[in-house]
């Protein structure tokens, strides 16, 4: 495996326009390719925002970003959204597109300006349908979707960007068991294909179930980061949430509770 990492970032500060405190401080991690990595902390802890500046949506007051080794600036808008696809945790679609249709936007990187998508594209999009399990979704409206298949859905538009990276924020949140089961397999083969997959989480239990690095995040400060049979642990994950948990194991693998023995 590449010990190079494909995304890192170093010792980034940031604080929204107009905005009193730093929403991100003094943070510094590197992710391997064909890693899964997962962010986790409590609401407030600057994990979305942290997606956002990888994208280039905002720049850091201090600090570096790199992807490829190469400063976030130095990346055209094209070519980074060929290396990086964003899954939101929820999107206001405002016209009335068909699933295939929508699915095809993650092909726009791939496009010159005004080109309309090609038989390669909308094979693109299909694929990526079939993967999630949704294909025969390929003709009905976003809006008549359920949340469910909604986030499937914006997770396929992603696939069908076919970049090296994929920021998920929340990817599980709103679906129900066998659907999350769905989307962490998928996952598992996307980095098995090479692929880097960084996501956020609440769930310390999606993160135990694939991730292979893991950071927690509070009060937009990174406290722990590191292999997750060494950063998930009762003491630290307590700290993290600020509320008693137990990590214990359960069947060779192991589970996150809450601890309502602890006073």
């Amino acid at each position: 495996m590449d010990y190079h990492p494909i995304l890192s970032l170093h010792n980034v500060w940031f604080t929204y326009p107009n905005g009193s405190h730093a929403v991100l401080q003094d943070i510094s991690l590197e992710v391997r390719p064909g890693t899964i990595s997962a962010v986790l902390g409590p609401n407030g802890a600057g994990k979305s925002t942290l997606l956002h500046l990888i994208l280039g949506l905002y720049p850091p007051q201090r600090g570096e970003i790199r992807v490829g080794g190469r400063p976030l600036t130095a990346h055209s808008r094209q070519h980074l959204s060929r290396q990086i696809a964003l899954v939101p945790q929820r999107e206001h679609i405002p016209f009335e597109f068909r699933v295939l249709e929508y699915v095809l936007l993650g092909r726009t990187p791939h496009l010159d300006f005004l080109q309309m998508p090609g038989p390669e594209d909308v094979r693109a999009a299909r694929r990526a349908l079939e993967q999630l399990g949704i294909a025969d979704l390929a003709d009905r409206r976003v809006s008549a979707l359920s949340g469910g298949e909604h986030q499937l859905v914006l997770i396929a538009r992603a696939v069908a960007q076919e970049t090296p990276i994929l920021l998920l924020d929340e990817p599980t949140a709103h679906l129900d068991l066998a659907n999350q089961r769905r989307i962490l397999t998928l996952l598992q083969g996307l980095a098995a294909q090479g692929k880097t997959v960084l996501f956020t989480t609440h769930d310390p239990d999606t993160a135990l179930a694939v991730a292979d690095e893991c950071v927690l995040m509070r009060a937009g400060r990174i406290l722990h980061r590191g292999p997750v049979a060494d950063v998930l642990t009762t003491e630290k994950l307590t700290q993290t949430y600020e509320t008693p948990l137990r990590v214990i194991p359960v069947d060779g693998t192991r589970v996150v509770l809450l601890d309502f023995r602890a006073g």
